[in-house]
This record gives structure tokens, C-alpha cells and sequence, in this order.
């Protein structure tokens, strides 16, 4: 490393992988220490002063060498060695400062998150890094001591399972990283190859969000988990356990139905148009799907204004069944209890209704069209009543043939097991024990939830399932907003496999955009990118990635992704080094007239910060991040186990 120059002088070069010049010497000093004894006049006499005083002279030589090689060799060791750590929820916890914030014996303020391992990215890792680059493959030009090579062979099967370029991480000092739990309030996507680490970090986060919100201030932990990960499940419900919070766990699986708890979807809602939104968009509405969508939108919208009317609980399989078979008698009883409401207990007599069916009129028929002439211009006109009547009056053939994309739809989400799950009817007189979770009341009561939507058998279904939910935890959200509720629980919603719910899911956009104003936070993982421009639209992405203030990426093989990381470190000056020579002699003059020439050049120039080809040489459990705090950091991830499982916080017993 020059030591001449400092970094902010045009000829400062920093020389990290060169030979480990101070270790030779060491070894030299050491060595010269244990022969002095033999190489004295007179013999060998290891007891004379002189023989120890240049011994001494020698050894301490040697512990000084050694000392100032020992930072290059473990740098260098770790270009070509990786290894998995480990932690204890226990040390999690006392990094978090669990126990004192809940009793109280001291509040650390601001609170801190742990990342993991790592170290800020700046211009001296980006020149670094380039240097790496300039070796080849098997970086041969650094050279591990013989001392050493034991420790290499040991950890060269561990490195080889976590793949990648180990030298990314050894570019920097790694020290304990922490964030300010404020710094997740704008939203976080998580994104990077399947089995490099998404799942380990949205398990840390989640086990953070428990930490902070222990005590007095609750959190709720709302988990959509598509592949069902049984190490993230039961991480979170040991910690909710640990914190004397186990019967507030609730665990949704379609798989499970007779001890999954269960979720009335459609619940919540401001305004009846909410149902229609959440539910016509699944239909798909590119190119000229859109004016079904928007028949479907009216249609959903009549049947969801009709039950309101009647005070039926809307729900999946009412509109399911309002929608095919059962949408004449469906519309027929709110005709029925309006005209019961405006006209009297004696309306059928006034309308005839016995005489008008013997002779071919339907009820409906009859109600409707004295609906049209008599009340549809007076006080007593309704505008649900008119969207019922166009509701039934509308041609069969056509109707059936616009709603033909929804049908599919419906009938996935109220097939068995869905039904059961999804659209149940709170009944205090029914004696399932199956509990049932209301979004709105676990947002205000705190819990965690944790949805397992399994994809891997349905993912259609699956898809479908975390877009409702995901509108629903919006609609508790707007209504938070609205009321100002200021002393409401802060809600972390962790969705994996987040591309799928963005599909024509406007009610997860508008989260993103507002939801930190009603005290939600989102922590979305997916692959890469293009998965999201896959399914929404390339600007649709571009407005994730804006929304999300923190970005973490994994190892991504993915061009669109590569660029966005790499875009996110900006550019830095590198220093470049070129070298010439050359040698000439002329033949018309003597053999003396030879010439030679040998010239060094240093230059800067702008490249990269973080080259977008390391993004692909990631190793597992290895990440990069932007927060929103502005920081760029690489990171190393630790696995967190939990060695005792069954251990209750102290402040419970």
C-alpha cells in the first residue's frame, strides 16, 4: 500500500495484492531468532546476554512483521475462501435490545435493525475490485504462505457450496451493520436468483419487526409466503412464542383446511366499488380483455350494492352465485325488499303480482317495470334498484358471454377448500373451532398472520389469493388514513413472489404510494426486474423501484436487473495504471549503441463503482443494498437458528 500519498493525490495507488512482503520478512526475523543461539563464538550457549539480547532484538522484529502482514493475509485469504455463519436468536436479540426496551431498564434510541455483515461501498473497494478484475480466473497472482494452506483446504467445499466469487466480500472490513428502523418505513424490495438468500433476509427482517414492535408498541406481521418455507414459519412463530405472544399466531394453508384459521375476504370495504376493484382485474385486462373487465366491473358492482342492500355479507361465493345460477332469485329478493321498504307489506296486492304471474309476467317483470314508470323518477328511487334491474334485464346469451373470463376466476376461489377458507360468514352460534381472522381487527389487536398460498400446486390461484389480500389489508389501510388513527399498530407486510400480486393490482401500488402515512411498510421479494415488467409493464416497474426506498439484490444473472443495481452506486474515479518499455539496437553503429526504455503511467478515469458483472459472481447469502438512509452497502448474511426453542422471555415468568 503507498504510504507516500494519501487517496486525494493523483498518485496515490494502493497495492492490497501484492506479496505479503512483511510476512517473508517475519518469517526471516523468526527464523534468524531461533539459529542465533547456535551461530555465537565460542559455541553453542544459548544462556550468554548477548545471545538472548539478539535474540530478543530478532524475535521482536518478527512479532512486528508479523503483525502488520497479518491484516494482507486474511484479506487475501478471504478472496478465495467463504463460509456460512451462524446466529442465535439469542444474540439477535441482545443486538436489537430486546429485553431492556420491553422493561424498560433502558431505551436505546434511535432503534436499530441488524443487517447483517459488512461495510459501506466507496471509491476504495470500486479500485479495488478492478484490480481483482485485471487477474485471471483463479487470481494465481496471489499467492497463499505454506503456513497457511491448511486453513484454505479446510473451507475450500463450504466455498464451492456457496458458489461465487469470494473476493466480492474481501474487498472491504466487515464489521456488525444496523439501520434505523425508521429507514424501512418507505417500503423495501427484496430481489435475486432462487436459493441465493431472499428467504433468510425476509426471515431476519421479520424477526427485527418483531423485535421492535414488542411491548408497548405492537407490530403486526401480515406473512403471504407462496412456497410455504417451514424454516420462516417456524422462526417467526417460536419468536411470537418467546414473547408470550403464541396464541396470536395464525396460520392460513389451503392444504390444511381442518386446522388452518380462516379469512372473511371482501369483509372490508368504504365504498361497494372497492369489491368490483378487487375482484374484475383478475380477469386479465390487456388489449381487448378491457371491456370485459369493465362489464364485469358494472356487473360485480350491482351484486355487491344489492347485498349491501339486503345486508347480506358479501363474499366470494355470493357473488359467485349471484353471478350464474342463483342471479335471478339473487335479484328477485332485493326487488322484493325494496319495494316491501318504499311501498308497504301489502305491495304484491297493489301490484297484482298472483294475477300478473298467472297470466306469464315473472315477479320481477312486474316490479321492474313498475320500478321504470312510477318510482324511478320520484323520491323513492334507488340507484342500486336501477342496477338491478339492469342487472336481470340484460340479454342471458350476452351476459354469459362478457363474463366468461370471470368465471374461471370465481370458481377458483370458491372451490373447496377456498370457500371454507375465504369466504366465511362470522357466526358466533357456529361451533367450528377454526379460528377466524378479521384483517381489520388483527391490525388494530396485533398478531401475526401468515398466509401460505401454495403455489407450487395452484399458482393461478395463488396469484389470485394475494392480490385480494392485499386489496383488503388497502382497504384497512384507507380507512386508517381517513379516521387520522394515529395510535394504530404499525403493520409490516411481508409478500414473496410479489410480481404475481402486482398484476392489475392497482390497491398494492397505491400501498406503496400512501401506505406510510397509515403506518403500513412493505417488504416485497422477487426475482429479478422482469419478472415485474413481465407482469405489469415496464413504467409499472419503474414505479416499484421508485416507491421501494430500499433495494436489495442477491445474486442476479438478470441484464435489467444488473443495470439498476450498478446505477444505484453512481460512477468514481479508478486508477489506472499503464506501463511501457522497450529496447533497440542499431546496426550501423557499434555493439555498445544500444537503447532502452521503461515508462509508468497513472491516470483516473470514470467507471462503475460497483461493476454490474459482479452483480452475477454474488455468492449465496451474499447482498448488496441501497437504503433509504443513502447508504450502499455490501453485506454478508447470517443464517439465524433458534438452540432453544421452548425459552420464554424473561420478563413473563
Amino acid at each position: 500500500m503507498s504510504t507516500k500519498y494519501n487517496r486525494t493525490d493523483g498518485r496515490y495507488i494502493e497495492h492490497l495484492f501484492r506479496p505479503v512482503y512483511e510476512a517473508q520478512t517475519a518469517l526471516a526475523w523468526l527464523a534468524g531468532a531461533m539459529l542465533t543461539p547456535f551461530a555465537t563464538l565460542g559455541g553453542f550457549n544459548p544462556l550468554s546476554w548477548v545471545t538472548l539480547g539478539l535474540m530478543a532484538v530478532m524475535g521482536t522484529g518478527s512479532l512486528y512483521y508479523a503483525r502488520k502482514s497479518l491484516p494482507l493475509l486474511r484479506r487475501q485469504l478471504r478472496l478465495k475462501l467463504n463460509k456460512r455463519e451462524f446466529m442465535d436468536v439469542s444474540t439477535l436479540r441482545k443486538i436489537n435490545h430486546l429485553t431492556p426496551r420491553v422493561t424498560k431498564a433502558r431505551w436505546p434510541d434511535p432503534k436499530l435493525n441488524f443487517l447483517g455483515y459488512g461495510f459501506e461501498w466507496g471509491s476504495e473497494h470500486a479500485n479495488r475490485a478492478y484490480q481483482v478484475l485485471d487477474m485471471d480466473s483463479t487470481l494465481s497472482d496471489i499467492t497463499i504462505p505454506f503456513f497457511m494452506q491448511p486453513r484454505l483446504k479446510k473451507w475450500l467445499r463450504e466455498t464451492a457450496e456457496l458458489g461465487g466469487k469470494p473476493y466480492i466480500h474481501a474487498l472491504g472490513d466487515e464489521t456488525p451493520v444496523q439501520a434505523m428502523e425508521e429507514t424501512f418505513f418507505g417500503h423495501t424490495l427484496v430481489a435475486g436468483n432462487i436459493g441465493t438468500g431472499k428467504t433468510t433476509m425476509l426471515k431476519l427482517l421479520s424477526l427485527n419487526a418483531l423485535h421492535m414492535g414488542a411491548g408497548a408498541e405492537k407490530k403486526v406481521l401480515i406473512i403471504i409466503d407462496p412456497k410455504n418455507d417451514e424454516d420462516w414459519k417456524r422462526a417467526v412463530r417460536q419468536e411470537m412464542a418467546h414473547l408470550g405472544m403464541a396464541d396470536q399466531f395464525y396460520e392460513v394453508h389451503p392444504a390444511k383446511q381442518s386446522t388452518s384459521c380462516r379469512i372473511p375476504l371482501l369483509k372490508n370495504f368504504v365504498r361497494t366499488t372497492e369489491i368490483a376493484d378487487r375482484i374484475a382485474p383478475l380477469m386479465g385486462s390487456a388489449g381487448s380483455s378491457k371491456s370485459f373487465e369493465d362489464f364485469a366491473y358494472e356487473q360485480i358492482t350491482f351484486v355487491a350494492s344489492g347485498m349491501e342492500y339486503l345486508g347480506t355479507p358479501i363474499r366470494l361465493t355470493t357473488i359467485q352465485s349471484a353471478l350464474s345460477a342463483g342471479k335471478l332469485a339473487f335479484c328477485e329478493q332485493v326487488l322484493h325488499a325494496y319495494f316491501r321498504r318504499t311501498q308497504g307489506e301489502d305491495y304484491a296486492q297493489r301490484l297484482d303480482l298472483e294475477k300478473q304471474q298467472a297470466q306469464g309476467n315473472a315477479p320481477w317483470q312486474v316490479m321492474a317495470q313498475y320500478y321504470k314508470t312510477q318510482l324511478a323518477n320520484g323520491p323513492h328511487s334507488h340507484q342500486t334498484i336501477a342496477g338491478i334491474i339492469q342487472l336481470i334485464e340484460h340479454p342471458n346469451e350476452h351476459f354469459v358471454k362478457m363474463i366468461t373470463s370471470l368465471r374461471p376466476v370465481l370458481t377458483a376461489l370458491t372451490t373447496k377448500p377456498m370457500d371454507d377458507l375465504f369466504s366465511v360468514v362470522d357466526d358466533a352460534s357456529n361451533d367450528d373451532p377454526r379460528r377466524v381472522v378479521d384483517l381489520d381487527t388483527l391490525m388494530e389487536k396485533g398478531g401475526c398472520l401468515y398466509v401460505s398460498s401454495d403455489s407450487m400446486t395452484d399458482g393461478k390461484t395463488s396469484a389470485f389469493l394475494a392480490r385480494l389480500m392485499m386489496a383488503e389489508i388497502a382497504a384497512v389501510s384507507g380507512r386508517r388514513y381517513n379516521k387520522a388513527d394515529t395510535d394504530a399498530p404499525r403493520v409490516c407486510v411481508f409478500l414473496d413472489e410479489a410480481h404475481a400480486a402486482l398484476e392489475n393490482n392497482n390497491s398494492l401500488i397505491n400501498l406503496l404510494a400512501v401506505g406510510r402515512a397509515s403506518k403500513i411498510e412493505l417488504y416485497l421479494a422477487t426475482q429479478t426486474i422482469s419478472d415485474i415488467e413481465d407482469k405489469t409493464s415496464e413504467a409499472t416497474a419503474k414505479r416499484v423501484l421508485g416507491l421501494c426506498n430500499n433495494f436489495i439484490s442477491f445474486r442476479t444473472t438478470d441484464p435489467n436487473t444488473q443495470t439498476y443495481v450498478s446505477e444505484q452506486f453512481s460512477k468514481t474515479s479508478i486508477t489506472r495504471v499503464s506501463q511501457q518499455s522497450g529496447a533497440s539496437i542499431s546496426s550501423d553503429q557499434s555493439l555498445a549503441s544500444f537503447r532502452a526504455n521503461h515508462g509508468e503511467t497513472t491516470r483516473k478515469q470514470l467507471e462503475e463503482s460497483f461493476p454490474k458483472s459482479l452483480m452475477g459472481d454474488l455468492p449465496k447469502l451474499q447482498y448488496i443494498a441501497r437504503l433509504a438512509d443513502g447508504r450502499k452497502l455490501k453485506m454478508r448474511l447470517p443464517i439465524v437458528i433458534n438452540k432453544q426453542p421452548h425459552e420464554l422471555a424473561p420478563w413473563i415468568h
